[in-house]
């Protein structure tokens, strides 16, 4: 594997959003062992304290999408990574092997690992990685609020392992190899789509691994109504007259079973149609692709019938204004 180009003496470049590197190499051996703690904790990974070998640390290679969402590729030698970052932020990690051997350890009995297969937890929550010699292993890193709205009940605080055997599953694996592929690569592109992608791949992949939705009963057909509504509502966001009537309509429903649905997993329908709504238009303010549409284009593409309540329900949500996020956006271009 060639190196992987790093920031001025391979230390990692202040968290702005944007892409950053960092090579143990380009240090004095008795610096690499803590610097690397110090990227593994920039990582915000449940793993956060390697073994004390300078010839165990490695490189890592990290972007962070407008959404939030941290993709980092990281590549090694023997070593452990164990533990947990304290204050990380609430959401959910990731954990895909692309090479080399590594064993998972987390209250159970070691599992051996393979690029087959998906592990997953809640950020915060102890865990054990040990890789047996050189590895490569990408993270990734979301945000709670972009996966708990989709979800009947929160993530469990565990790890978890999955194998998928379905076509979504497959072709999230797929996702995840080609995201560490283009890391590796160095290849830029927007973000919003592979964002969109992990999120509606991921959800069943989840709630089908021992999730409610894996389970018999009025719980179970509870998760899989939910995960179908949320489906159903993503493709209808710009249909400004998309009410919770219409919804529950579409799907046979009354409206009060609808609102106690989503009241199980702590929100209300509207809440979530506007959430999703202000997501995929901050998406689009952030994309080069559609640079050429007015705010009020994108605010009208994603349902909102005025301007106004668009950008105070914006500011609201993201706690800055829709142009101060396309601004910002156009300078990282300009700069990249």
């Amino acid at each position: 594997m060639s190196a992987i180009p790093s920031e001025a003496n391979g230390r990692a470049a202040p968290g702005d959003g944007a892409a950053w590197s960092f090579d143990a190499e380009t240090l004095p051996p008795d610096e690499r062992a803590s610097a690397w703690a110090e990227a593994m904790r920039r990582l915000h990974l449940p793993f956060a304290d390697p073994a004390p070998d300078a010839g165990a640390v490695g490189t890592v290679l990290a972007l962070t999408s407008p959404m939030g969402f941290e993709f980092a590729l990281v590549a090694g030698g023997a070593q452990a990574i164990a533990g947990r970052t304290p204050g990380a932020l609430p959401g959910l990690w990731l954990g895909l092997l692309i090479d080399g051997a590594a064993r998972l350890e987390a209250g159970a009995a070691p599992v051996v690992l393979s690029p087959k297969m998906l592990i997953y937890g809640a950020t915060g929550v102890d865990a054990a990685l040990r890789f047996d010699g050189p590895f490569r292993q990408l993270f990734v890193r979301i945000p709670q609020v972009a996966i708990d709205a989709r979800l009947l009940a929160p993530i469990e605080a565990q790890v978890s392992l999955v194998e998928p055997r379905t076509i979504g599953g497959h072709g999230l694996l797929a996702l995840l190899h080609s995201i560490a592929g283009s890391l590796a690569a160095d290849r830029p592109g927007d973000l919003g789509p592979i964002e969109t992608a992990l999120i509606e791949l991921l959800v069943p992949v989840i709630a089908r691994s021992g999730g409610a939705a894996a389970k018999g009963g009025a719980a179970g057909l509870r998760a899989r109504q939910f995960e179908r509504i949320c489906r159903g509502i993503e493709t209808q966001l710009g249909d400004p007259e998309l009410t919770v009537r219409a919804i529950a309509g579409a799907e046979g429903l009354s409206v009060r079973y609808l609102q106690q649905l989503f009241a199980r997993s702590g929100q209300t329908v509207t809440g979530y149609v506007k959430a999703r709504r202000l997501e995929r238009a901050r998406a689009e303010l952030t994309s080069p692709l559609h640079a050429q549409l007015s705010i009020s284009e994108i605010a009208f593409r994603w349902g909102f019938n005025q301007s106004a309540h668009f950008s105070r329900a914006y500011r609201d949500r993201f706690d800055e204004a829709p142009r101060d996020t396309r601004n910002r956006a156009r300078r990282e271009c300009v700069s990249a």
